[in-house]
């Protein structure tokens, strides 16, 4: 761009960060709760009062009571797996993101720990300090309005329909006691 005015540069330049950069502000990641599916482990978790309601025109919302009948130790793996519909026809494909099976108690001290401050507003499930939280208590915990902040989702994961599956297993037998899928639809706007 010889001779090109210092005004056309700017612009060329700013045009081109916005093109190579869409998260810097082109556009924004939209999470749409869709349902919560209890598979198994009835013996384990009661989450028979948790329903997804529409919040208003663009946002839904979990509410609901919970009862966590056993506490939770290293005794117990939890991990979440994502799986990725792109047309929204039930048929999901493994994604290659997901919070990895560890023991319970890691699983809180870093996954929970890290997250937490996204939805302790919205429930009465324990704060887990530093040093984390084992056993994590059993108890009845509720939850009010508590819905996805959609700007811990990385621009780079594309839309469609996704599903989280949390998988509880025992360490020792590798049996899974409780399993749960969370379905939301992500899609992009340009704002």
């Amino acid at each position: 761009m010889r001779g090109a005015s210092p005004i056309a540069l700017f612009v060329t330049v700013t045009i081109a960060f916005y093109l190579l950069d869409p998260s810097a502000g082109l556009m924004k990641v939209i999470v749409d709760f869709d349902r919560w599916e209890h598979i198994n482990g009835s013996d384990i978790f009661n989450v028979e009062k948790l329903r997804v309601r529409k919040f208003n025109r663009t946002l839904s919302v979990l509410n609901g009571t919970g009862a966590l009948l056993i506490d939770l130790s290293d005794k117990h793996e939890y991990g979440v797996s994502f799986a990725r519909s792109a047309q929204g026809n039930s048929q999901y494909d493994a994604y290659p993101m997901k919070l990895a099976s560890r023991p319970f108690c890691d699983f809180v001290k870093t996954h929970y720990h890290d997250y937490q401050h996204l939805f302790l507003n919205f429930t009465n499930l324990p704060f887990v300090p530093d040093s984390g939280l084992c056993p994590f208590p059993k108890g009845e915990y509720w939850v009010k309005d508590a819905y996805i902040d959609s700007s811990v989702i990385p621009i780079v994961v594309p839309e469609g329909f996704w599903r989280a599956t949390t998988e509880l297993r025992i360490i020792e037998t590798g049996e899974i006691v409780a399993r749960g899928a969370m379905y939301v639809k992500i899609t992009k706007e340009y704002v």
